[in-house]
């Protein structure tokens, strides 16, 4: 992409994190029009975003993987990028706008016969299919500090009883999800908050419960650019830079039996 950004005159840059990313830091306007885009060729993504699906890995030829909050299918586009051709990959999302742009994303890169989606709460879902996974990603709904430079709004319309309201369905979330992982399976739990109500409050809490997982460090599935970004305790969490969002990532493995 970054030749043929080039025969456009768009300046690129290389990202320091994710060794596949490109920063247009002269780019303004709709991305629509950049050349490529209608065909597929490429996704706007944040760099922490795109790095916390490969802590799903390592990925297996008949792995069964989930992205239980596909959202707008940024991460589920990646992973089906990412997977083998005979790995299997679910996407969930109960938000009827959410879901129409997931299923536009998917078939605007090609993407659409690698996943199965389903426009359902999570817990439905889990009722539904009788189905363990190798490996699940919780991106979960949280209350954004992490993306105020995207959307600054956030400084002024979040309270303080908005983390506890948060924690509560974020661990709802991990439970449904932790039904669903293989003994020996990963669960990733991830969140574009910077805040430890949300993020390593809601993983100890969880693991405080359920003696089934345990924590593995994040550094040891990400690429070498990536290791400044994880803490001592093995999250994955950047803090807000020009370059990269605020994003916090658990990768958790269910013990065999």
């Amino acid at each position: 992409m970054a030749a043929q950004f080039a025969e456009q005159g768009i300046l690129t840059e290389p990202g320091s994190f994710a060794p596949d990313s490109l920063i247009l830091p002269e780019q303004r306007g709709a991305v629509t029009g950049l050349p490529g885009f209608a065909e597929g060729l490429f996704q706007i993504q944040d760099q922490a975003a795109r790095l916390a699906c490969e802590l799903l890995g390592p990925f297996t030829k008949q792995g069964s993987y989930l992205d239980g909050c596909a959202g707008l299918g940024g991460k589920t586009c990646i992973l089906a990028a990412l997977l083998p051709q005979e790995a299997s990959l679910f996407a969930v999302d109960p938000d009827q706008r959410r879901f129409r742009l997931l299923k536009e994303n998917l078939q605007r890169q090609g993407l659409a016969e690698r996943v199965e989606v389903m426009q359902q709460q999570l817990e439905e879902f889990a009722e539904t299919k009788e189905i363990l996974f190798d490996a699940i990603l919780i991106d979960a709904p949280c209350t954004g500090t992490g993306v105020i430079r995207k959307h600054p709004d956030i400084r002024w319309n979040r309270q303080p009883e908005d983390f506890s309201a948060s924690q509560e369905k974020q661990l709802a979330l991990l439970r449904t999800a932790a039904a669903l992982v293989k003994p020996g399976g990963v669960l990733v739990y991830a969140t574009c908050s910077l805040e430890p109500e949300e993020n390593q409050e809601v993983v100890e809490q969880f693991l405080a419960a359920n003696d089934a997982f345990t924590l593995t460090n994040c550094r040891d599935f990400l690429p070498a650019s990536a290791a400044s970004l994880v803490d001592a305790k093995g999250f994955f969490a950047s803090l807000p830079t020009e370059e990269i969002e605020g994003f916090f990532a658990a990768r958790l493995v269910r013990k065999l039996l």
